[in-house]
């Protein structure tokens, strides 16, 4: 600011005004500062202006898994609202493993982020309540409520029924869900799956997965070499469908002629033409939205938890069809 007040031929309080876009400068004197900065390729330290009024105006980011579609889909939602609030997003991932996520969310602490969104954090309760009590705290994809931190969550318990309905409404009767593992919503799902299937007097096959093709492609395998395979596969998320997938096409396997296949998400990749993957719609960028508005509430000064829950719907493509006749006999 020095540097530009003496070049303008002005005093440092002026420059600060202009750089603060203060009314109280005349047209003549804001151009002549602003020339001089532009030669002196100055820029104003908004970091340290927001530092001094007890905000940086932005807020931390931490998505679980930059490969899976889901979670840039619902980091754009997140952006999206923040920008329309004149704040900055600071993107970080924590690569599925512990260490990671506690690293993404101490470097938000460090830059003095305002407040921090988590994306399916892995961390434990005891964790994110921890950080949740030194900094405003969101976390999307997290089935723990807690009175220190806002959750927006989908139904998952109510997508595994979704799948259900909708294959045994196809005349499938065996039926295997690969699930997520150790993955946040893993176990709404396969809950979700399970309560439907015993309603309906049918018994689940569950095989343990991940949120990753090459775990769906091994469950898969794992499904079609029992004695009695499944007409119809639930992969957890649709990474994991893609996985089974392109097993079942090594394996000579049709879908949907001798196989349907469900995934979970309704990404970007789904909507595919070859894939065209039916699967379980979330509302992704609504999800981002949403953790927004909720951050900005707590960072403005709200104490009060809030849960939201948004409800999933079922999207129908070529994926799944009805069972063929010569497999479609009742489960005993």
């Amino acid at each position: 600011m020095d540097d530009v007040a003496s070049k303008a031929g002005v005093s440092r309080a002026l420059v600060s005004l202009v750089m603060r876009d203060s009314p109280r400068v005349s047209a003549t004197s804001r151009q002549k500062v602003l020339a001089a900065a532009q030669d002196l390729g100055y820029r104003p330290n908004l970091w340290a202006r927001n530092l001094a009024s007890g905000q940086t105006q932005t807020v931390g980011v931490m998505l679980n898994d930059l490969h899976n579609p889901f979670f840039t889909e619902m980091a754009e939602g997140a952006a999206a609202a923040a920008n329309e609030r004149d704040l900055q997003i600071l993107i970080n991932s924590g690569w599925q493993r512990e260490a990671g996520e506690l690293a993404a969310v101490e470097a938000f602490m460090n830059m003095r982020a305002d407040g921090i969104l988590l994306a399916a954090a892995g961390l434990s309760n005891e964790l994110l309540e921890g950080f949740a009590s030194q900094m405003p705290t969101v976390s999307v994809s997290t089935y723990f409520v807690s009175q220190y931190f806002d959750t927006v969550n989908n139904n998952e318990d109510h997508g595994g029924c979704l799948v259900v309905d909708h294959l045994v409404d196809l005349g499938h009767t065996r039926i295997g869900h690969i699930d997520g593992g150790a993955a946040r919503s893993g176990p709404e799902r396969r809950n979700g799956f399970i309560k439907a299937m015993v309603q309906r007097g049918l018994a689940p096959i569950v095989v343990e997965g991940a949120f990753n093709e090459q775990a769906g492609a091994a469950a898969a395998a794992q499904l079609m070499e029992l004695h009695v395979p499944p007409t119809a596969i639930f992969a957890g998320n649709d990474l994991a469908a893609i996985g089974v997938l392109t097993k079942l096409q090594e394996l000579g396997v049709s879908v949907p002629e001798d196989v349907s296949v469900v995934g979970y998400d309704d990404t970007i990749l789904a909507g595919i033409g070859p894939i065209s993957l039916t699967t379980v719609h979330q509302p992704r960028r609504q999800l981002g939205r949403i953790a927004i508005d909720l951050l900005v509430e707590r960072i403005s000064g709200r104490r009060e938890a809030r849960h939201e829950q948004l409800e999933p719907r079922l999207v129908m493509r070529s994926s799944t069809g009805r069972v063929p006749q010569s497999k479609g006999a009742p489960q005993s």
